[in-house]
């Protein structure tokens, strides 16, 4: 179609390619989410940067005040704005037509059996005739206390349903190390620690390697990505826990805090350049302590943490007087490792099964 307008609503069938044509127009903005935040907010809209990553990095139909929430904060036209949500809508009314279709009917000969329990709608009919036709059970409308023992019901059937054998959880839910399902009140616990896993610590990892911080996208929160949350942390001037809430969320949406990562070879030509009486020594100390990972947080079992290339400790760099930020820049920590082996003449200061 060369030379055709191009249509500025893209046709979308499923609610992985509404999604997608979603994630299209914010990229096409230019605008990063906390940017679109401030627009949204500024014309009366409530989407936070956290709610927009949640809703563009997945494959299920989102709802229509984020959805117009985005579009307007980019400057879609109103008379566009109103195609995506009648789009939007004719996706949910056939995802809720498929749902009804997947339903097993009820038999039209199916009977009552003898001694059925007491209705509250009414008299039931007389043992072995027809049952009168009934609302589906998702119209029925459950109403004060029994809505609550019912939700509470079914958050323990599901979270008893979502561990198989293995111990993994099916979508939707988080674990914790102790094997016990979390029903997440709104998608995702309000604070994600390491030892749980799931779909939304899948989310949290590719937040992280977006944001420069690789980290197995495994949805296991582990030492790896604990280390990378500490980081972020640390690089953010946010406190340091390890945990991740919905400020932590929000700061991964905004605007990029890591540096560039310096890559392996330069790492090692810079530390090959500070300790040239022992280059190959000093490379393999440090790949030992970090795998030159400048980035790297170790916790100990004392809950005391060693930071950056050379792994310098809480204690230390309060002895330096410099905070944990400082500890992760690569040039940093390679000077301060040469001034910890101009005062004692090797590397003893330091202690690794492979050091040298």
């Amino acid at each position: 179609m060369d030379g055709a307008v191009r249509d500025p609503v893209p046709r979308a069938a499923t609610a992985g390619q509404y999604v997608a044509s979603l994630r299209d127009v914010r990229r096409r903005s230019g605008l990063t989410y906390r940017e679109i935040t401030r627009r949204a907010s500024a014309v009366g809209h409530w989407l936070p940067p956290s709610t927009l990553a949640t809703m563009l990095g997945r494959t299920t139909l989102p709802r229509e005040r984020p959805v117009v929430a985005l579009l307007v904060a980019c400057g879609t036209p109103a008379g566009e704005i109103d195609r995506w949500v009648e789009m939007r809508r004719d996706i949910e009314a056939r995802l809720t037509e498929q749902e009804r279709s997947d339903t097993p009917a009820t038999r039209p000969d199916e009977v009552v059996p003898d001694g059925p329990p007491p209705s509250p709608d009414g008299p039931l009919p007389a043992a072995g005739t027809v049952a009168p036709d009934r609302p589906p059970p998702e119209a029925r409308r459950v109403d004060g206390p029994a809505r609550g023992r019912l939700r509470l019901g079914l958050l323990a059937l599901l979270g008893a349903l979502s561990i198989g054998a293995s111990g993994a959880l099916l979508p939707g839910t988080v674990g914790t190390g102790g094997g016990t399902a979390v029903p997440p009140a709104d998608g995702c616990p309000l604070v994600l620690r390491q030892g749980m896993y799931g779909p939304c610590v899948l989310d949290l990892q590719e937040r992280l390697a977006a944001g420069g911080l690789h980290v197995p996208v495994d949805g296991w929160f582990g030492p790896d990505t604990a280390s990378r949350v500490m980081a972020f942390q640390a690089l953010g001037g946010l406190p340091v826990s390890g945990t991740v809430d919905g400020q932590v969320l929000d700061e991964l949406s905004g605007d990029p805090v890591v540096p560039v990562t310096w890559p392996e070879d330069r790492i090692s030509k810079q530390v090959r350049l500070v300790f040239p009486e022992d280059p190959a020594g000093a490379v393999r100390l440090a790949r030992c302590l970090s795998g030159l990972d400048p980035y790297r947080v170790e916790v100990l079992r004392d809950g005391s943490r060693r930071w950056g290339l050379f792994q310098f400790s809480d204690m230390e760099l309060t002895r330096f007087g410099v905070d944990r930020r400082t500890a992760l820049d690569p040039g940093w920590n390679i000077r301060a490792a040469r001034g910890v082996w101009s005062r004692t003449g090797d590397f003893g200061h330091w202690h690794c099964l492979s050091s040298p």
